[in-house]
């Protein structure tokens, strides 16, 4: 154990007896039971928020979730000489959910039900419902999709044009129509009942629900990684969870169906949210992920790393759409 790692723990009302490295983590054997120390980047508001939400499900959910613990000073959070803030929270021994075993991807699905039954209904402190408001997906797609045009005019105003930004300037046309669509299912009503059924149920979400955070302690699944929890739709974390999978198991129709079977036997959803959960799915979201990267000019996605992913994305794509166009046959 480093000095620096010592000097974190040393803030906190346990002893430890040893560390090893995790994902993006410092994980410990504490005299309070498994730990870890994560880097976080966001405000102390939000972590009083997700302490609150945690606090609360725990009480109705089945599973261990994960929590923060305060430091001895009743800290939220600790910072560093440099300035990082760093949060230590409970650790949940086990492993992640596999997403080639069918079975298990129902049974996650079927578990995030539980959980957001565990999110809803919850009376938090007036600070904290301050920010409660409904989700704005309509507003997040169209400002996702004026970037995919920002992209498109940049490049072609540019006089020479490298394979990626071919590429992009191919396919632009057919993604695009695809973010209108996506939109046009979000019509007014729609938007009405499900900002009202999210106000009147008080929903909350995990918001990072991949795979990743979805894990298996022995006896069944449970979360963990609550840091952008908030109040949104909880079709927001179906969406997410699922696509992941998904695109790990070609688009399997089935497989889709199956976990949306699971999650509606413990919740089951209204008209406006599966179609709100479409539109999220035929919005090409991945196209969107690759605009944002070209804009920003990140050092870790050069044009190659982007013309790469941009061909795994049209790999599937045929896939994708296929799914899509089976969910709309089973609508109808």
């Amino acid at each position: 154990m480093n000095d620096r790692t010592v000097s974190f723990f040393e803030r906190y009302d346990f002893t430890i007896e040893k560390t090893k490295k995790g994902r993006g983590a410092i994980l410990a054997e504490s005299s309070k039971g498994p730990v870890a120390l994560v880097e976080y980047s966001g405000c102390v508001e939000h972590l009083a928020l997700e302490e609150a939400l945690l606090c609360m499900a725990q009480e109705r959910f089945c599973g261990r979730l994960d929590g923060i613990i305060r430091t001895a000073e009743g800290e939220l959070l600790s910072t560093d000489q440099d300035g990082k803030k760093y949060i230590v929270k409970k650790y949940v021994e086990g492993r992640e959910c596999d997403v080639t075993d069918r079975q298990e991807c129902q049974q996650a699905a079927r578990a995030l039900a539980k959980l957001h039954l565990a999110l809803r209904g919850l009376i938090l402190p007036d600070f904290l419902m301050e920010t409660y408001q409904a989700d704005r997906l309509l507003e997040e797609l169209e400002r996702h999709t004026s970037e995919i045009v920002r992209t498109r005019n940049f490049m072609r105003k540019s006089p020479r044009r490298d394979e990626f930004e071919l590429a992009f300037l191919a396919a632009y046309d057919r993604y695009m129509h695809q973010a209108q669509q996506a939109g046009s299912f979000l019509d007014e009503d729609c938007l009405r009942t499900l900002a009202e059924k999210q106000t009147a149920e008080k929903m909350f979400v995990h918001g990072d629900c991949t795979q990743h955070n979805v894990r298996f302690d022995g006896s069944g699944f449970t979360f963990v990684n609550f840091e952008k929890t908030g109040a949104h739709l909880q079709m927001k974390d179906v969406y997410l969870f699922m696509r992941k999978i998904l695109e790990k198991n070609n688009w399997s129709f089935d497989l889709g169906m199956a976990m949306l079977s699971a999650y509606t036997g413990v919740l089951p959803l209204d008209n406006a949210e599966l179609r709100y959960l479409y539109a999220r799915f035929l919005y090409p979201e991945k196209f969107w992920k690759i605009a944002n990267g070209y804009l920003n000019r990140r050092k870790s996605l050069p044009a190659r790393r982007l013309q790469e992913k941009l061909s795994v994305f049209e790999q599937k794509e045929e896939q994708r759409q296929i799914f899509l166009h089976k969910w709309l046959e089973t609508c109808q």
